[in-house]
């Protein structure tokens, strides 16, 4: 019944309604040291994953899952900062492993700053990877990059990411979620806004499997996002059990895939340094950049296995 409510409610959201969970879930204020005290990170860790898993399934349930999808907004603020906030559906055709995908995305994440140096040309440097206590999936790090341009950006970062073999909102069905969010206040490590620019970047992860169907073989479940209309209800997510993700090997490669939802949002925060315009909102847009050496490097990494 609780699982039929959640559905219900999900399936009622407007667009507003899509706004404002966005504002709650990927615009946090976070203060590190208060975050560290008493496990509080693990706390805010769990109710920010919550959240924004929430947003992914709402985000997505009227869109074919079937195929790529990626929608963008950008702006300059009151503030003068420049935003972007962008969303995307990306398909792993061939790949069956929600677990594969899992940390071939978690290798890529605890060393961006490599794949980023070597991918996209900015010479960037991780400084302080921190985590509680022996529990490796929260942790929190600052990223200092030298950009093309002349520009320094750092950013400072909480991140938190679970594999969960069962999952309430997708029926019991296996996925991996990953969040990470900015610090606004670091007392240990305070930003630098008179040479560098602050980059605050939010984004969230869900990575789930799906039955891959073609259009000539099974029309009307196409018409329906890709997925049986008993399950378009529910985010659009077919039903795949955690057994046929992990021993699936006897079946055809071209029957599943792996889908992986991110959103995320981009604030170039206005700086007290002399800086064009055009630079700090071609900083902004360099998410998609990243987001395609990110699939790559999974690709790469899952491809080896």
């Amino acid at each position: 019944m609780q699982q039929l409510e959640t559905r219900a409610k999900l399936a009622a959201m407007t667009p507003r309604d899509h706004l404002q969970l966005l504002a709650h879930s990927l615009r946090t204020k976070n203060t590190l040291q208060e975050l560290l005290q008493d496990q509080k990170l693990v706390v805010a860790g769990v109710q920010s994953e919550i959240m924004d898993f929430q947003y992914i399934l709402a985000r997505s349930q009227c869109l074919n899952l079937q195929v790529h999808h990626t929608s963008k907004n950008r702006y300059e603020d009151a503030d003068g900062n420049f935003c972007c906030e962008r969303f995307e559906v990306n398909q792993l055709r061939g790949v069956k492993s929600v677990t594969a995908v899992y940390q071939a995305a978690k290798f890529f994440l605890t060393n961006v700053e490599i794949t980023t140096t070597e991918a996209l040309g900015h010479v960037t440097v991780r400084e302080d990877y921190d985590t509680i206590g022996d529990d490796e999936s929260i942790g929190s790090f600052r990223l200092i990059s030298a950009r093309p341009t002349g520009i320094i950006t750092e950013s400072h970062k909480v991140l938190y990411d679970k594999y969960y073999k069962h999952h309430d909102l997708l029926g019991g069905r296996p996925c991996a979620v990953m969040a990470t969010d900015s610090v606004d206040e670091d007392e240990l490590h305070p930003y630098d806004p008179k040479s560098r620019v602050r980059l605050d970047v939010s984004a969230t992860l869900v990575i789930t499997q799906v039955r891959r169907y073609k259009r000539e073989d099974d029309k009307q479940d196409y018409r329906n996002h890709g997925v049986k209309v008993e399950f378009a209800q529910s985010s659009g997510d077919e039903a795949v059990t955690s057994a046929e993700d992990e021993a699936g090997a006897n079946d055809d490669d071209d029957m599943y895939m792996v889908l992986i939802r991110c959103a995320n949002f981009v604030k170039v925060r206005h700086p007290e340094i002399d800086a064009p315009p055009h630079a700090l909102s071609a900083i902004a847009d360099g998410t998609a950049s990243w987001i395609k050496v990110m699939l790559k490097t999974i690709r790469e990494f899952v491809d080896a296995l």
